[in-house]
This record gives structure tokens, sequence and C-alpha cells, in this order.
């Protein structure tokens, strides 16, 4: 016996293709349309294509040359326009076009040679009924100005006549044409000259078909009366033309030019509609082959589609036992207009619901434990900082009870100015310490927004030079700074002031005296970099680590001698911090350096 899930599937298997289950009927409708739609295509390729292709062609050649017949007949081309025109309507259009007379000989002849006799006159040889297969190459490679050419043929009776050659030769070989002697009524005639002019086709892609133009004259000219009649009035004759040896089918087109001349011309064009032939053949041929493969593969995409239909239920198994192990990111993907689509969406929005529900109850979660986080740290360092105030506050305090002591007991007249000057000088400081440590305070809580501007390096370093101007003078100290450019920064100009200032005064401060502070701003990678190097005793690596952190000094007697409170590193740390600047210290052979980078200046 199988497991009761293997049972399961086995009977949901054996049910999906019962006779009256949804599955077949889908399979059948399916097949049964693809079916129909294959047939219908099959037949209307067949039967229909090649009538409506003929059609298509035909009324295509008609538009196509009642314009060239404008353009030509308004035109006035000369015949190196002729030939060109004439030329690319042949090319675009897969036809021959000629321009004749109403008794079918050629009216200048687009592609043609001239030749001058020795009486100076000049005989124009028509080359478009001339040119085929085998000639070709011959006249190609023959015809060259200035060579001596004798042409037999016939002309028309006209003044200016046309000769129709059938024999060109040179003073080496000769090339024939198409015609034969027996089938001309005008007499044969030679002439002979030297070649002045030739205006022939591209060779290499003239149709080896060109004979056939000859032989749809032939079959055409003389015209009837009824058709004379028709192409006077300005109508065209269209009509479909078979060679009786080849059995190639054409369209044969003339379409009288409305012209004022003294002789009626016409155009004279066929077009092949072989290759239709030929490919309805070779589609014949490919229905045959392909229907098996077709109908194979109709039965195939039918019980595929069909078996399609379970996906649904699938999916929809899927998005409820993801939704069950509070996985609310799986949607359903179906989209449909039925009772499964409508249960797909219930499920969708209930699965959102329940996932918006159970991240806002993350958010809350995690903002409750952000917020005892920092209600924690907020604690601690408040009893760091008075623990911290009131260990440095107990000194200034201390001494200032004493003095005060002492001026209450009376001490000597010559005592109590400079007790009085050193109270006052310890409240000073005092008040400088109570001003830093809020200003640290209010930075640590993030309560300061910075007012970003540009900002000039170069002209705050020198402001804040000259303010410390006494305290520079007092050591004999001399700041020198060091700056290729004008260096600017996006930053806040006062916050930036007291970081530099609080850098300055630690450099004067730990500054050997009769030295020099060096300030140096540089560019390295496309940041600004600010350097404050004093030559002084040198930091530890033990002591280097804290010296940002408030109320540390590195000699806490003599720092508090040079009246230094330990908080100017830790503001200038908190100040730099919001600018997202990094910064460091570093020992150099004769001193200390400290260096701060701008980020994307």
């Amino acid at each position: 016996m199988y497991p009761n899930r293997y049972r399961y599937r086995l009977s949901i298997r054996g049910r999906g293709m019962r006779r009256n289950g949804v599955t077949m009927k889908l399979f059948l409708v399916m097949a049964g349309f693809l079916l129909l739609l294959y047939g219908t295509t099959v037949i209307a390729q067949l039967v229909w294509f090649p009538d409506f292709y003929q059609h298509q062609k035909i009324s295509s050649i008609k538009k196509k040359l009642t314009k060239f017949e404008q353009q030509y007949s308004t035109g006035h081309w000369n015949d190196v326009q002729l030939a060109k025109e004439t030329g690319k309507f042949m090319r675009q259009n897969q036809s021959h076009l000629v321009i004749l007379t109403n008794t079918g000989k050629l009216v200048n002849d687009p592609f043609h040679i001239v030749l001058l006799q020795e009486d100076g006159k000049q005989v124009n040889i028509s080359l478009s009924l001339f040119i085929n297969s085998e000639n070709a190459g011959w006249l190609a490679t023959h015809l060259k100005y200035g060579q001596q050419l004798t042409v037999t043929g016939s002309a028309s009776g006209m003044n200016d006549p046309m000769v129709y050659p059938l024999k060109i030769k040179d003073q080496s070989s000769v090339v024939s044409g198409t015609e034969d002697f027996q089938e001309l009524t005008e007499p044969v005639e030679e002439w002979s000259g030297t070649l002045k002019e030739v205006v022939l086709p591209n060779l290499g892609t003239w149709s080896q078909r060109q004979g056939l133009l000859v032989q749809a004259l032939d079959s055409r000219f003389p015209l009837s009366t009824e058709d004379q009649l028709s192409l006077a009035n300005g109508k065209m004759i269209n009509e479909e033309w078979t060679d009786s040896w080849s059995g190639v089918r054409n369209v044969l087109t003339i379409a009288p030019v409305h012209s004022s001349g003294p002789q009626q011309q016409l155009i004279f064009s066929l077009t092949s509609l072989q290759e239709m032939r030929e490919a309805s053949e070779a589609t014949q041929l490919f229905y045959a082959y392909f229907g098996i493969a077709a109908f194979v593969l109709i039965v195939f995409l039918s019980l595929l589609l069909s078996r399609i239909v379970t996906k649904p239920l699938l999916a929809l198994n899927h998005v409820a036992k993801k939704m069950s192990t509070l996985d609310f990111t799986v949607k359903s993907p179906i989209r449909r207009n039925d009772e499964i689509g409508s249960l797909s969406n219930s499920l969708n929005a209930l699965s959102t619901t329940l996932g918006q529900t159970l991240e806002e109850l993350r958010q809350a979660n995690s903002q409750m434990r952000t917020d005892m986080e920092m209600k924690q740290r907020i604690e601690q360092r408040q009893r760091e900082f008075f623990a911290d105030a009131s260990h440095e506050l107990k000194t200034p305090i201390s001494i200032i009870k004493g003095y005060s002591e002492g001026l209450k007991d009376g001490v000597s007249e010559s005592k109590r100015e400079r007790y009085i000057e050193i109270i006052a000088d310890e409240a000073v400081k005092m008040e400088t310490m109570v001003e830093e440590m809020l200003d640290l305070v209010r930075l640590e809580s993030q309560a300061i927004k910075l007012n970003t501007d540009a900002v000039a390096l170069g002209d705050m370093i020198e402001d804040i030079a000259g303010r410390l101007g006494p305290q520079l003078k007092e050591k004999e100290l001399e700041v020198v700074l060091v700056s290729t450019t004008e260096q600017t920064i996006e930053g806040d100009r006062s916050k930036l002031e007291q970081v530099i200032y609080n850098m300055m005064m630690n450099a004067i401060r730990h500054a050997v005296p009769k030295t020099d502070i060096m300030i140096e701003i540089s560019r390295p990678e496309g940041q600004v970099r600010i350097s404050i190097e004093n030559q002084g005793e040198q930091i530890s690596e033990a002591e280097r680590q804290y010296i940002w952190e408030r109320f540390y000094r590195v000699e806490r007697s003599r720092n508090r001698k040079m009246g230094g409170t330990g908080l100017g590193l830790a503001i200038a740390k908190q100040i730099l911090d919001l600018h997202g600047c990094s910064y460091g210290v570093e020992n150099t052979p004769d001193g200390v350096r400290f260096y701060i980078i701008f980020p994307n200046a």
C-alpha cells in the first residue's frame, strides 16, 4: 500500500484527462481551434494568395507606370537622364521598359551608341533590344570611345533615323543580337564610323530575360485598330502574356505618353509573374511536408495548454504554505476574471495585510529597542558628564574657595590684588568650561543642525591665526600656511572655525617656543586635506586613541597650567563627524600632526 499522500497524487493525475473532465474539454477545444486556424491559413495561402498577388502586382505596375509617364512627359529629359530614370524604374520593379512610337520603333533609346561617319553625320544605334546575356560581356569590354565600329541592321524611316542593329563588330571580333535577318521587313544596311558616345545600363545586373522583351514587342506590334483607338483616347492596355517557348508568365503594359508632340509615343513594360508561380509550387510542397509536423505540434500544444489549467491551484497552494510559515513576501501570480482569480486576489490581499501588520509590529519593536538603547546611552552620558564635570570643576572651585577664605581672613594688602586676580581667572576658566560642556552635550545629542555653505579654507585659517596672535606671540611662534591653490569646501563655517581654532590652540599649547606651526592644505585624489603640525613632545600610541575623549589630557597637570579644558578635541570630533570627515593624529620626527580630510570636495 502507498502512503496516503502518494494515493492522493495518483488520484489527481487519474482524473486529469477524464472524458468529461475540464482538462479533456479544454484539450479538444484548443486542438480543434488550432487545426481550424491552420487549415484556413493553408487554404488561403494555396488558393487565394496567387490571385491576390497577381492583382496587387498589376495594380502596382499600373500606378508606377502612370507616375513614370507623368515625369517623362513633363520632365524634358536628355538621353543621359532618360537612361538613368529608365534603369532606376527597371531595378526597382524588376521590369523591362522601353519608349516606342505607335509603330513599335524605339524613340530616344536611353541605352545607345553614337557613330561619327567620315562625312560628319552622326548615327544613333539603339541597344535596348540588342543587349542580351550573350553579348553583354562583349559590349562592356569592346565599346571604347574613338574606336572604329561597323553596325549591320535596319533603320527607321524618320528624318533622324534610329538604327536597330543585328551585328556590331570592331576590327577583331563581331557580336550579334537576338533578331534574325529573315524576320526584318526593313532593308539591312551597314554603317561605319568612330564611336563618339556610349550609354549602357548596368550590364552586371541586366536581366537574361531581355530577349523576352523582343518577343513581346513582336507579338503586340503592329497594333490593332482597336488598340490604337484605346491608346489615342489615353487608356492603358494591361494584359497577361505568356512566352510560348519557355512558358514564363508576364504582365504586358502599354501606356500612352500624354505629350503635344507630332507623333504619339508609348511606354511598353514587361513584368514577370513567374516568381509567384514558383513560390506557390514551393509552398504547396512545403505544406505537404510541414502538415504532419504541424499536426503533432498542435496536439502537443493543446495538451500542454490544457495541463496549465492545474497550475493556478498549485500556485495558490504554494502561497498558502508560505503564509503558514509567516512568509508573506510570496504573492500569487494569477490574474484572472473568474473564481480562481478572485480567490487569488483575496489570498494576495490577506497576505499583504498580514505582512504589513507583521512589519509594523517589527518596526515598532525595533523602534522601541532603538529608543531604549538611546535612553540608556543618554543616561550613561549624563552620568559620565556629571562625573567628569564635577571632577573638572572641583579644582577651580577649591582654588576660588581657598583664596576667598584668604581674603576673608584679611591677608596682607600686597597679596590681596593677587588673590582677586587668581579668583577672576579661575572664574573665567569655569565659564569657558561650562560653555564647552554645553556645546558638547548639544553635539552629542544631535540637537545642532549644520548651516552649510561654501567655505574658503585659506581665508578662514588666516582669520583664526589673527585671533590667536597673543598666544603665538607669548611663545614666539609663527604660523606657516602652505597651499598651492585656494581650496573651497561645503560646510558650516562657524563650526569648522571652532574645530580649526581648537586644533591650533592644542598645537600652540604643546609647541616648543620659537618654532613654527605648519598648516598645509592639499588635494590628494580629489579630496581636500588640512594638516596642522607643531614641533614638540610626541604622543604615545597608547594615548593617541584617547585624545578625542572629553576631559582627556596627555599631561593633566601641565595641560591645566596652559589653559586647556580637555573638551576642545572632543568638540572637534563631534563637529567633524557631523560633516562626514575623516580625521586623525600622527607623530612626526619633530612633533605631532593633526589632519582632516573632507569628502567629495
